[in-house]
């Protein structure tokens, strides 16, 4: 399937990419510089951590926003906006977004077991299984998909696919993506604290290739997107995939090498239908 540009050739040469860039990790950085300095000094916050954390993650959706307007008009606003209403897709976008990542994990997990692993007690969180939607949509809104995806694939996205083929766009955008997370890691009370940060950039990578796909196969749906990221997000905390709640890294590392299988045979399927597309395109002249 090819791309669907959410702009046309001319808005995309408007787009102010480097603005957006030192916008989002200069303000997002310095939103978080306080939690890095109470974690590492004995200064105490000015508000609680979760304030400050969640005031990062919406920093690339508003500036995303923000520049739109500025830049490219009210017309270019409104329409990045209309992304976040396309829901009327296929029932199977949602049933990748929502359960794809579910499913690797859970492939993941086995692996390890295979590999000799300590088998999760999945069955010892009981009545909390039941709370997993509720903390889904609470991510959703809350947990960086509302607070990114405007910026990362509705601005960033469009702006590399003008300059970078498939999936060079993707993997930058993956590249961009993780380090913009980096202060994270150096921060007890976020989820990325205890990830490896080579782990995360590796998985992050083909992540956004998959995100891609599901973002032009669903129609320039942002929803779908923040559906894909939240759960991501979500299912990784009851499914156990961290190395803290594994007792291992193995998890993790399955994930992602499962993850660069299925982003890789994407890649390659998408190619070869826009070859064969063309190749049915009739010759002028």
């Amino acid at each position: 399937m090819q791309p669907t540009k959410l702009r046309n050739a001319s808005a995309v040469d408007h787009v102010p990419l480097t603005a957006f860039l030192l916008l989002t990790f200069g303000i997002a950085w310095f939103v978080w510089s306080p939690l890095l300095v109470a974690e590492y000094t004995s200064l105490p916050l000015p508000v609680t951590p979760v304030v400050l954390s969640g005031l990062g993650s919406f920093v690339p959706s508003i500036t995303a926003l923000f520049l739109t307007w500025r830049y490219l008009g009210k017309a270019e606003l409104r329409r990045l906006l209309g992304r976040v209403l396309v829901w009327r897709v296929s029932p199977i976008w949602y049933m990748l977004a929502i359960t794809g990542p579910a499913f690797v994990m859970l492939i993941a997990m086995g692996g390890h077991v295979l590999l000799g692993g300590t088998a999760p007690d999945y069955a010892s969180l009981g009545f909390r299984w039941f709370l997993v939607p509720i903390n889904f949509v609470l991510v959703l809104l809350f947990g960086g998909p509302l607070g990114e995806e405007f910026g990362w694939r509705g601005f960033v996205l469009p702006a590399l696919e003008a300059r970078f083929s498939p999936p060079w766009d993707s993997l930058i955008l993956g590249i961009i993506w993780s380090v913009w997370h980096l202060p994270l890691f150096f921060i007890a009370a976020s989820a990325q604290h205890s990830l490896p940060f080579w782990l995360y950039v590796l998985l992050t990578m083909p992540l956004s290739i998959l995100i891609t796909w599901v973002y032009h196969g669903s129609g320039n749906s942002l929803f779908l997107v923040m559906l894909f990221h939240a759960a991501v997000n979500t299912w990784s905390g009851p499914l156990r995939i961290s190395p803290e709640a594994a007792g291992s890294a193995r998890p993790l590392a399955l994930v992602v090498i499962l993850t660069w299988v299925v982003a890789l045979l994407v890649a390659v399927g998408l190619k070869w239908l826009s070859q064969k597309a063309a190749s049915r395109t009739p010759s002028k002249g």
